[in-house]
């Protein structure tokens, strides 16, 4: 009787520490299903300078990092009004200029069927925001992609 008991007491501990952890984890995948193809965007204020700050635009993909990235580098090869300054495949990494406007793109993996696209962009002396450059540029790798994203209020 007491061989029975042990297994069975280390398994009903077992299950009750997994237990707390599955609603958690059921609430965070509610969450990103929830904000898949929300586009979120933010501006920085002015420089100091006057030039104007940095935009950013993001948003949650359910693709994988290496095919994000691919799509918008394959993109910006194709748009002949950018020159592509640096890419770095490895860190999933792009960085563009158009005029002395300059933009960097991030994708991040958070598993293999999520990711989050980053774009921040900054314009130079005399121009004007990059706030709707960075959000198209995000809408453009959705629409490539044929996921359906829309800016958040």
């Amino acid at each position: 009787m007491r061989q029975f008991i042990k297994p069975f007491v280390a398994g009903a501990v077992l299950a009750s520490l997994a237990l707390p952890f599955a609603p958690a984890e059921a609430q965070w995948v509610f969450v990103a299903r929830k904000a898949l193809g929300r586009i979120h965007q933010m501006t920085e204020g002015s420089q100091p300078d006057g030039r104007p700050g940095y935009d950013f635009a993001t948003v949650l993909l359910d693709a994988h990092a290496d095919k994000i990235f691919s799509t918008a580098l394959d993109l910006a090869r194709k748009n002949p009004s950018v020159r592509i300054l640096m890419q770095d495949p490895g860190a999933r990494r792009i960085q563009i200029a158009e005029g002395d406007r300059t933009a960097t793109l991030n994708v991040v993996p958070f598993n293999d069927d999520v990711s989050q696209l980053m774009i921040a962009g900054h314009a130079g002396a005399g121009e004007s925001s990059t706030a709707s450059l960075v959000v198209q540029a995000v809408l453009r790798v959705c629409k490539e992609m044929g996921k359906h994203c829309e800016v958040s209020n």
